[in-house]
């Protein structure tokens, strides 16, 4: 039996294994880095895609609300925040008329050392932050309804700005086919009666949908929401597998967020000759394996890339456990009962659509996480297998699924998204 020798990131560092009867290890497509990512935002600013440049929408206004993302989304934020205030001051702001709205959706709250990593020293002496808090209704302000019916009630100190930019990344997303643009209003900064609609069904997607836009009822509910928070001009960025900026893109929140969308395609949209028995996959390290909350994202790429019954290993440390849906999985008697829990109840600030969609993916394939920081007993509660290395985790598929089985690895499948050439062995 031939084996090759892969590499896996797990935390703030990385694992090797040998692999069996490997079809590919789908890694994303390279695209150099920019030479200078300050200089590569600068740029997208100034030359707005299909928008005035936010130095005019911003002349004679007083107040400019910007959104950053939280610890669990790294992106040069600190970078977008000098930028975007350089461009503020040439229409007569100042720092103090300036703010920023940490969109956490759901996440807790930050500490100041915490920030300070995100964005840097300069950014948090100089800016006020504003720490959505999603089931406060006296920090919210509801702005109507989309044509759908969703209630869109968002953080009240953004909606009360006279200038709202949002920053964000640009990847794949489990189920608004690219993160970025909108997503920084909803789920970032909405109030959860807006997020319990959004992500629950029949809005949130039933199955994996990276890349899927058109048609998506959860990316197009978003934009709606987003526009009629009338956000006014977008700053996002795209990174490559190294985590190194390759592009910016700034202006209208569709038509920018779009761009930004057809340069992520290039790098991160991976072809795979077939599915696989056994598919071992890795969200990426420190943050994506932080819990197995931010880890679930490598569950559903997995789950295009894996034949039905087959076995999917998620190699995450996840030093922090499993955040709050650990609960659902513990308190019911097999997957089905979450399922329908998220059916009957929809998603609730206790995470049941994240618990649904393990849920999910247990019922067509066997599950297992390896080199996690958790207990065997903590995670068999929550009906995952579990292995103390990945290497124990390959050995065991091999007897179960014989040793002709075969694998495939996704080393940064928390942003990979994958389409399959045989599509007869598609389910």
């Amino acid at each position: 039996m031939e084996y090759t020798k892969v590499k896996l990131p797990l935390g703030h560092g990385e694992i090797e294994t040998k692999v069996p009867n490997l079809l590919k290890v789908a890694v994303p497509n390279h695209m150099e880095a920019v030479a200078d990512p300050r200089l590569e935002i600068r740029r997208a600013i100034q030359h707005p895609i299909a928008s005035p440049r936010l130095c005019e929408i911003a002349k004679g206004k007083h107040s400019a609300a910007i959104t950053v993302n939280d610890i669990t989304r790294p992106y040069p934020g600190g970078m977008m925040v000098l930028e975007i205030a350089d461009e503020l001051h040439k229409a007569g702001l100042t720092d103090d008329e300036i703010f920023l709205v940490v969109a956490y959706g759901t996440h807790r709250v930050e500490t100041k050392e915490e920030l300070i990593q995100m964005f840097g020293e300069e950014v948090v002496r100089r800016f006020r932050f504003v720490h959505h808090v999603a089931d406060d209704p006296s920090t919210l302000k509801v702005l109507g309804k989309t044509e759908y019916g969703m209630t869109v009630e968002i953080n009240r100190e953004f909606a009360e700005a006279e200038v709202k930019i949002l920053t964000g990344l640009i990847t794949p997303h489990a189920c608004a086919g690219f993160s970025g643009g909108r997503k920084s209003v909803v789920p970032g900064i909405s109030g959860m009666g807006c997020l319990k609609l959004h992500h629950s069904f029949p809005v949130v997607p039933a199955d994996p949908a990276m890349g899927w836009m058109k048609g998506n009822l959860f990316h197009e509910q978003a934009l709606a929401a987003a526009r009629l928070a009338g956000v006014d001009f977008i700053v996002n960025n795209v990174d490559n597998a190294e985590r190194q900026m390759v592009a910016a893109v700034a202006g209208d929140l569709n038509e920018a967020h779009l761009a930004g969308t057809e340069i992520c395609k290039k790098i991160w949209q991976i072809t795979i000759p077939t599915r696989a028995d056994v598919v071992i996959v890795s969200p990426g390290g420190y943050p994506r394996d932080f819990d197995l909350h931010q880890a679930q994202k490598a569950s559903s790429v997995a789950e295009l890339a894996c034949k039905k019954g087959g076995h999917i290993i998620v190699c995450a440390e996840a030093p922090d456990g499993s955040a709050k849906f650990g609960k659902h999985l513990k308190n019911a008697n097999n997957p089905q009962e979450v399922i329908d829990l998220f059916k009957r109840v929809g998603m609730t600030a206790d995470a049941t659509g994240k618990a649904y969609m393990w849920a999910r993916g247990m019922l067509k394939h066997r599950i297992s996480i390896a080199n996690s920081l958790m207990t065997k007993e903590e995670l068999e509660e929550m009906f995952f297998h579990y292995y103390p290395t990945v290497d124990d985790a390959i050995t065991d598929s091999l007897k179960i699924y014989g040793e002709n089985a075969t694998f495939l690895v996704i080393p940064y499948a928390a942003d990979i998204f994958v389409t399959v050439e045989d599509e007869a062995v598609q389910e």
